[in-house]
């Protein structure tokens, strides 16, 4: 990985670290057992133009970014992230996650199409290992 690409890979991180202290209302974390779970969603436009190209996201009025992590003792822990979104008119959209992994952290994000002000209902399924069943995270948001 060249010196830029692991620059901006960090300033995707850091903007991230950044909208989970300035939206401390979107963000939310859950234990579940020794598992702890962060996760947020917030408008993609947050995303500086260059990070957005490096990893493949639109930024755009209608997108939003879901991210989330998981942790265990202070360190991260890889899972398996599924979901889908619902709308007000409960129109399904599946969500896809990719991983951006980092020696410290793992973050799993997936973009949202939201075309206008609407009631979001998420629904993700987060698998730490094989061993135990998914645990299934649900949570509402209002976008305006």
């Amino acid at each position: 990985m060249g010196f830029s690409h692991r620059i901006l890979r960090q300033a995707l991180i850091g903007i991230i670290a950044l909208m989970l202290g300035a939206h401390v209302a979107a963000e939310q974390k859950v234990q579940v057992g020794e598992f702890e779970i962060h996760y947020t969603a917030f408008p993609s436009r947050l995303v500086p133009p260059d990070t957005a190209n490096l990893h493949g996201l639109t930024r755009a009025e209608n997108r939003l970014l879901l991210n989330l992590s998981v942790r265990r003792a202070g360190e991260p822990v890889p899972a398996r992230v599924t979901g889908q979104v619902v709308n007000i008119l409960n129109q399904a959209q599946p969500l896809t996650f990719f991983e951006v992994s980092e020696q410290t952290a793992i973050y799993y994000l997936a973009e949202v199409v939201n075309q206008e002000k609407d009631w979001l209902r998420f629904t993700l399924e987060i698998e730490f290992s094989k061993d135990q069943p998914p645990y299934v995270l649900e949570f509402n948001r209002q976008y305006y």
